[in-house]
């Protein structure tokens, strides 16, 4: 190699160096540098629920990709909120909100979830000092809501019970065949229709063995045989130092997942939702996304059958105590955000040969809401009218502030006409 090739390549590789350093000194001083190690964990086994807050948890909740970092703490009640009393002062008007993850609100203050919002603003021709009680857990489905109400909820004495609908997969968790398909096993106590009547089972968590697989779902395969480290999985330590390495990655996985595969394999970064999407095949489809398939396969159909009857059942509980039942419907990142469906569509190739419709499980669930009498506000239309783009964090897909807040004002609304 002559010197001019050599003082070339000594060149390109300066001016490579000499720009990651730019670079990763930009992302430092910019503040966007990912948080490092593990973020706090809030959650524990429960035989009620299959799981729940731990009392007194605490501390800061952030993602690899740094998107978000709030503070949070469980309140004594195992609530991600304030303490509240469970005798309902004179005066007050209650609501308690039972969601997801979505409601639990643990990537933004907690003072800027909807319901805090809600809190603030909303302003009862009573008169009334306003409460609203955050029972979001996130992974809950409907099920589990309806047996916190039970177990919990109703000692607060709501004047309102709003349920936080997230169509995207409460109706998944709903279906314990799914549920336990997607998961990998049982964890939660489900309800099954047994001749029209709910029925609970695995109550308390454990006390029955899982249900039988459904015959399209893939049987229980042996663990596969260890695979030898990759080649360049000793350089991970090192690069870990770099913030901007640690900011690629993540965005990396989502704009291109085909390269960061390659590079996992190669141990430059860890296994991730690519590796494991690879290692289902060509034909994998991610379980969830049957809540738009149309039409909908039997299963799916059984999951809203079982929907309609534990919300009706939750529906008879609140009114015996003397409350009110609404809901609200929560909207998804892809059912919002130009190309965010598309986006899916590449990653999965096998969906691109079936039909979807992003809107059906929002009409199925209001027709489910007008059947029972049950009064709803659904935020699709509100945040399609939005900049929908501005409202989600867009690798986690939870709403960020901004859409907290947009999802408030609209209750607020909303509820101020009830």
């Amino acid at each position: 190699m002559s010197r001019r090739s050599v003082f070339s390549l000594l060149l390109i590789l300066f001016g490579v160096l000499l720009a990651c350093g730019l670079l990763e000194g930009a992302v430092r001083v910019l503040g966007m540098d990912p948080p490092r190690g593990e973020p706090a964990f809030f959650w524990q086994d429960d035989e009620r629920f299959g799981w729940f807050h731990a009392p007194g948890a605490e501390g800061w909740y952030f993602n690899p990709a740094g998107e978000y970092n709030a503070y949070a703490r469980v309140n004594a009640a195992g609530l991600i909120d304030k303490d509240y009393p469970e005798t309902k002062p004179d005066g007050v008007y209650r609501i308690l909100v039972l969601g997801d993850s979505f409601t639990e609100g643990l990537r933004i203050p907690m003072d800027a979830a909807f319901h805090s919002v809600v809190e603030r603003e909303l302003r009862p021709e009573s008169g009334k000092k306003v409460e609203v009680i955050n029972g979001g857990v996130a992974g809950w489905g409907t099920d589990q809501q309806l047996l916190f109400y039970r177990e919990v909820g109703r000692n607060y004495r709501p004047d309102l019970v709003l349920v936080a609908f997230f169509p995207a997969n409460d109706v998944m968790n709903n279906t314990i065949s799914l549920e336990s398909e997607n998961f990998g096993g049982v964890r939660k106590p489900y309800f099954l229709l047994e001749d029209g009547e709910l029925v609970l089972h695995n109550y308390p968590v454990g006390s029955e063995s899982q249900p039988e697989r459904s015959s399209d779902s893939p049987a229980e395969e042996p663990e596969p045989a260890p695979t030898p480290a990759p080649p360049l999985e000793f350089t991970r330590p090192a690069l870990g130092h770099s913030a901007l390495y640690r900011y690629l990655v993540p965005r990396l996985r989502v704009a291109a997942p085909g390269l960061a595969l390659k590079l996992a394999r190669w141990g430059l970064i860890p296994r991730g939702s690519e590796t494991s999407n690879a290692a289902q095949g060509p034909d994998y489809i991610p379980i969830a996304y049957g809540v738009y398939h149309d039409p909908l396969t039997p299963e799916w159909e059984s999951g809203w059958q079982t929907t309609a009857a534990i919300l009706a059942e939750l529906k008879k509980q609140v009114e015996q105590d003397g409350a009110r039942l609404a809901v609200v419907i929560l909207p998804a990142q892809e059912q919002v955000v130009p190309g965010v469906w598309e986006m899916t569509l590449r990653r999965f190739p096998a969906m691109q040969s079936a039909s979807w419709d992003l809107e059906q499980p929002n009409r199925r669930l209001a027709e489910i809401l007008h059947d029972l009498g049950v009064p709803a506000l659904d935020l699709l239309p509100v945040f399609r009218a939005a900049d929908g783009a501005s409202l989600f964090f867009p690798i986690d897909r939870h709403w960020n502030e901004q859409g907290h807040e947009l999802a408030g004002e609209a209750l607020v609304e909303w509820l101020g006409g009830e």
